[in-house]
């Protein structure tokens, strides 16, 4: 609306000469809405910082009247920043909050016709503080509005240059002594700074990280009088339960407080900036408070701004989403410089929270635990982003999302940066003459933001159809219902800049509601508000006071009604009462007195009964892998190769009928084995073999019975490290007694191997090997040589008919031989990293690529593992692969197949690996690595774009020019974790549930978990070992998902499966360990704990042992059916290695319809028979004369 129109005339200036020596001036200012006056309009208050504040009184039918002087809250000569408007004393009107930098929190009483009087603490509230935001709630229960403020600080060192630090000793131990001459007494400078001090040749260094201002929390007395709350007298304590010892220190910029966990209770979240972690604290609505656990939320931006809360997906969980800085525009993005992370993601650590410079959007999952997915729903970035809010704009009953942002100055801009510390090395600079080189940086003033949520946690930015894509520096925003017309406008104070109003046009039908409780909480803070439209998902959102970037809205929140003309709506207040008003009407401002709520008791979140048990503790084992910096060796890649282990393989080594777990190694580590004490637990294999440190890591795993030999354990050495061709190899290894040891020579590949898999591929009785070729070493990109071996003469040799099948095949990360044409032999199926699914078909034992002929060659991604079952129970092998998932830095960029070019584009002998993307808006190929990393891939790319700004606006072809010529390019369009149904001679891809695309997936499994007839899919999760430039992906804690027979998924949740893996999962294999008919899960971790879990909930189903004749007794290859002779359960198959580096037990849990009294086998080379079930039998053996053995 034109300022001209409305009559609000009025920008928060800052002159260039004040904010070029104070950045702190450059966060701004807000704004608050509230009818100040009792005449029904609601009116806006805005702060500033170098003039007087104004309260801008509504006439109606958008025109407004400056009512400043006469309500008496110009605050004239202060450096306001923040503003709540919020009824403080219990009397119904609305009093007024404004923070200060340095000044105190002012506080104004008001006469109910909008006339204010300063409280007598007006000024000495929070000291001589950088406050910037505020927020009110009960947070100790007695029925007042309790005020935290978050505070920035008054004063940094960022402008204070030539600031000098005194160092002295003593007793040995250096320290600093004192700033510019001053000691460290002064309370100015009390944990101002913390110093780490490193010592060595030299000089040695010195690190001096700022220190925000602690926050205040102030209880109310009832009456609008504050009393401050100490951090350090139990009131807050840590995530593990202990008192804090000082105060945090973060930089804090945002505070909202309101319901996060889901008890009804409030928390609060403070978003620090400048790397200052994220305070968030569970309170248990008595005024005490614990920090969240870092396993409950494992991601917050680096430089957190604003943040907002909504239930996204109705689910009936509210989601968190939180600002950081990163820009949606390539060229923008590659020509900044964001902080680093605060360290990197560390093998095996596992319970901290990581830092990074983008957005957060964390998914409930309820009881205060969340997975971040802002990749996945694009909402990563937003540009240099000040204030979210959640807000239904087209009234369709999904919350939308709005994004204040700009800023005066961009002082990421790399090229700025880099003229800056020039002129400061050209000649010795004043104070003052440094802090205007600041003028350098370009002003930034980006679009708003406006996101439409598509009611699949997937948001579409809809900015300029909305119209709200107006360039500007914006930082306060709230909302308020401006013209009574039921829906919720939006206030804008902007910086250097008329202040803006935005009219809320949306036609559809709404409900708007507004409370009114009990005093002294007359606005009903912290009361949460559902409705229900026929048509529509449920709709709850929680009154809250303030808790914007600054601002605060008015007190109303609107519902879409779609096609209903009567609605429910629910409120829960905040002491636990609850008023229903059943047949409200639609298209009207509903209000809700709290004076009939009556008393319900707290709904009890429902306690599923978990389908395992984790048993972990019987193994007590860790993995260990040495570790290795793969950055530094190979500048170009993105993920860590050094990472990808181990694998887990089930074996009866004893023959005593009880199978044992074993773990693969890491450099430097041993592998493990576990014997079975066939009462429910194991002991570790003292021997030999299990004390073997391993020169490099041992990926795959596979396990077979060998004639003479007995259980041989196979696993693909891969030296990746040492990058060197032709040193990759597996070893051999005789797990029986007494011949247990290293057996033989085995064969040498050019390449790191990765997966291995077993099968008879001619029928002669004799298991063939195919070893998956991993990466070239020092060449990642370039395809890899996987191969086939033969087992002549006790000993493994290259198959020399498949001598060149496989040669440049890709790099393999997952194989698996299955019989998918159902003729009766093994195919061969390979999970390729930037490449398909590949499908090699047996032909007399021979194979040959099939991949396109099936349909499989469109599908290129970052495939994993891959396995296969029969999902739909029509007795054929359908596939599933895992995948990186939709959770990616690409995920809204890959529209176009993502590229990988891979050479030697500069001649000086080492391999590149660029990684490319089409760039949405102007359709250009760029690269994905910023400047920093490309120069120091390629040297000689520094002379040739002297700035960071000429790279960015590069394009790949203008970049590397005639070199992408001779480049090999692959291609990567389809990162889905799917399963493919096979069709008969083809495949149709169906991507599992979302709740599988939100982390990467790397062991995946098939078997009947919950014994209801139809195969389910576990899937292993979570990658840490990312470049500093990428996020960890730990979204993921072991994801089941239940088969329906038909070809469907259903995810389970944590507390259903039982299943929470916080680690970075590797290979996963089934077992029914305990013989109890039930399939149990192993499941490895890098660097950390091998998890078990025993089964306790599925139906017990029917054991069967296969022994075959000659070199495979196990049956490996034999594909089995149990049902009644009419109706048969789903085709089970055993595999010989499968998934992701391993191998599940050759004894399957069979399940069929009812009576399931025969089993069909078709066993290796394509003989079929059918037996029947001896009645009442838990566990049978059959032999391919057709006889069966009853066992249990």
């Amino acid at each position: 609306m034109p300022p001209v129109q409305t009559g609000v005339l009025f920008s928060n200036v800052v002159v260039a000469d004040r904010h070029l020596t104070n950045q702190i001036l450059l966060n701004g200012s807000g704004v608050a809405c509230g009818d100040v006056d009792g005449d029904g309009w609601t009116d806006v208050y805005f702060c500033a910082l170098d003039q007087a504040n104004r309260l801008f009184r509504n006439l109606g039918s958008w025109r407004f009247e400056d009512f400043t002087a006469t309500a008496g809250v110009a605050c004239s000569n202060l450096l306001s920043t923040g503003t709540l408007l919020a009824d403080l004393d219990g009397d119904g009107d609305l009093d007024l909050l404004v923070s200060t930098l340095g000044q105190g929190v002012h506080v104004f009483f008001n006469d109910g016709h909008g006339h204010f009087t300063a409280s007598p603490q007006s000024g000495r509230l929070n000291g001589r503080r950088g406050a910037l935001s505020m927020a009110l709630s009960d947070v100790d229960g007695d029925g007042d509005l309790d005020l935290y403020v978050a505070n920035y600080r008054t004063a940094t060192l960022r402008d204070e240059p030539n600031t000098r630090f005194d160092l002295g000793i003593t007793n040995g131990q250096p320290f600093i002594k004192s700033i510019n001459g001053r000691p460290f007494d002064g309370p100015d400078l009390t944990n101002r700074f913390t110093f780490t001090i490193t010592l060595g040749a030299g000089r040695g260094s010195v690190r001096i990280e700022e220190n925000g201002e602690p926050d205040e929390l102030f209880l109310n007395d009832g009456r609008g009088q504050f009393e401050p709350v100490s951090w350090t007298d139990g009131r807050f304590r840590d995530a593990q339960g202990r008192p804090l010892t000082q105060p945090p220190l973060q930089w804090s910029q945002s505070v909202l407080i309101r319901d996060f966990n889901g008890d009804g209770l409030p928390d609060i979240y403070v978003c620090g900036d400048f790397v200052s972690p994220d305070g968030i604290w569970w309170g248990d609505g008595r005024g005490n408070f614990k920090a969240a656990h870092p396993l409950q939320i494992r991601q917050t931006p680096l430089a957190s701004m604003g943040v907002d809360v909504a239930d996204l997906n109705r689910d009936g969980v509210d989601d968190v989403f939180v600002l950081d800085m990163l820009s949606r525009n390539h060229t923008l993005r590659h020509s900044q410089r964001a902080l680093s992370p605060t360290e990197p993601s560390l093998p095996g650590v596992i319970t901290n929270t990581m830092q990074y410079p983008r957005n957060i959007l964390l998914l409930g999952l309820g009881g205060g635990a969340f997975v971040e997915i802002a990749q996945y729903a694009g909402l990563d970035a937003t540009d240099w982003a000040w204030t979210p809010a959640f807000l239904d704009v087209d009234l369709d009953g999904w919350e939308d999302l709005l994004v204040a942002n700009g800023f005066e100055r961009d002082n990421m801009d790399v090229d700025s940066l880099r003229k800056l510390e020039l002129a400061r090395k050209e000649r010795p600079m004043s104070a003052v003459e440094q802090l205007r080189l600041r003028a350098l940086f370009p002003r930034l003033p980006n679009a708003n933001c406006a996101f439409r949520n598509l009611g699949t946690m997937q948001f579409a930015d809809v900015s300029e159809q909305w119209g709200f894509a107006t360039r500007s520096v914006s930082q306060g925003m709230a909302l308020a219902d401006l013209d009574n017309d039921g829906d919720l406008d939006v206030v804008l104070n902007n910086f250097n800049e008329p202040a803006a109003l935005y009219r809320n046009n949306a036609p559809a039908s709404r409900v708007a509601v507004r409370l009114r409780g009990r005093s002294p909480n007359t606005q009903g803070i912290g009361a949460r508000i559902s409705v229900e439209a026929a048509g529509l998902p449920v709709q709850a959102q929680e009154m809250v006071a303030g808790g914007r970037y600054l601002s605060c809205d008015a007190f109303m929140r609107v519902f879409a009604a779609g096609a209903a003309e009567r609605l429910n709506v629910t409120v829960r207040w905040r002491d636990g009462t609850e008023t229903r008003w059943t047949n409200a009407p639609a298209n009207a401002i509903l209000e809700v007195e709290q004076s009939a709520a009556q008393p319900v008791p707290k709904p009890l979140p429902p306690k599923p009964a978990p389908l395992f048990k984790d048993v972990s503790d019987l193994l007590s084992h860790k993995h260990y892998d040495e570790g290795f910096d793969d950055f530094a060796q190979h500048p170009w890649l993105t993920h860590k190769l050094s990472q990808l282990g181990p694998g887990v393989a089930w074996c009866d080594a004893n023959g005593d009928g009880w199978e044992e777990p074993v773990v693969g190694a890491g450099r430097g580590g041993c592998l493990a084995f576990f014997l079975n004490k066939t009462n429910g637990g194991f002991h570790y294999w003292d021997s030999e073999l299990t004390h073997h440190i391993q020169l490099w890591d041992l990926l795959g795993l596979v396990v077979y019975p060998q004639t003479n030999l007995g259980i041989v354990l196979l696993a693909a050495a891969s030296p990746f490290e040492l990058g060197e061709t032709n040193r990759g190899y597996f070893q051999n290894i005789v797990l029986s007694s007494p011949k247990h040891g290293f057996e033989g020579p085995t064969p040498h590949f050019p390449h790191s191997p990765g997966p291995l898999a077993l099968a008879d591929l001619d029928g002669d009785g004799n298991l063939e090997l195919f070893v998956g070729g991993r990466v070239v070493p020092g060449a990642f990109g370039l395809p890899a040589d996987s191969h086939l071996c033969v087992l002549s003469n006790g000993l493994w040799t290259l198959d020399p008919r498949h001598r060149d099948t496989f040669k440049g095949v890709g790099m393999v990360s997952g194989a698996v031989f299955s019989d998918v044409d159902g003729d009766g032999d093994a195919d061969l199926l390979l999970a390729c990293t930037w490449g398909p699914v590949r499908l090699f078909k047996n032909d007399g034992g021979k194979l040959r690529d099939a991949t396109r002929e099936a349909g499989l060659d469109a599908y290129t991604g970052w495939w994993n593992g891959i396995t296969t079952g029969d999902f739909n129970n029509d007795g054929r092998m359908d596939i599933v692969a895992s995948n990186w998932g939709r959770n990616t830095r690409f995920e809204h960029r890959r529209q176009k197949p993502l590229q990988l070019f891979v050479g030697d584009f500069d001649k000086n002998g080492t391999t590149d690996a660029i990684e490319a993307y089409t760039e949405p808006h102007q359709q250009r190929l760029v690269p994905a690595h910023p400047y920093s990393v490309a120069i120091k891939g390629m040297p000689v790319l520094a002379a040739r774009f002297d700035s960071c700004r000429a790279y960015a606006q590069a394009t790949l072809a203008d970049i590397y020019g005639n070199a992408l010529q001779s480049a090999t390019v692959l291609s990567a369009r389809w990162l889905e974790t799917t399963v493919f149904i096979n069709e008969g001679g083809s495949f149709r891809a169906v991507p599992l549930p979302d709740a599988a695309q939100f982390s990467p997936a790397f062991g995946v499994c098939v078997a009947d978990f919950d014994g209801d007839g139809n195969e389910d899919i576990f899937l292993s999760q979570n990658f840490f070992a990312t470049h500093v430039e990428i996020s960890r992906y730990d979204a993921g804690s072991g994801l089941l998902v239940l088969g329906d027979g038909r070809g469907g998924f259903r995810p389970l949740t944590r507390q259903e499966s039982g299943l929470e893996i916080f680690g970075e999962q590797r290979g996963a294999a089934v077992c029914d360990y305990d013989r109890d008919g039930r399939v149990d899960l192993l499941v490895a971790q890098h660097c950390a704990e091998t998890r078990l879990f025993r089964n306790v909930r599925g139906r017990p189903g029917l054991r069967v042992r296969l022994t075959g004749l000659g070199g495979n007794p196990a049956g490996v290859g034999s594909v089995l059916r149990l049902g009644n002779g009419r109706e048969w359960g789903p085709a089970r198959e055993l595999h010989a290695g499968s998934g992701y580096l391993s191998q599940d037990s050759l004894i399957p849990v069979m399940y069929g319809p009812a009576p399931a009294d025969r089993l069909q086998v078709r066993w290796p080379g394509g003989q079929s028979r059918e037996y029947a079930v001896p009645p009442e039998a838990l566990e049978i053996e059959v032999f391919p004369d057709g006889s069966v053995r009853k066992i249990l």
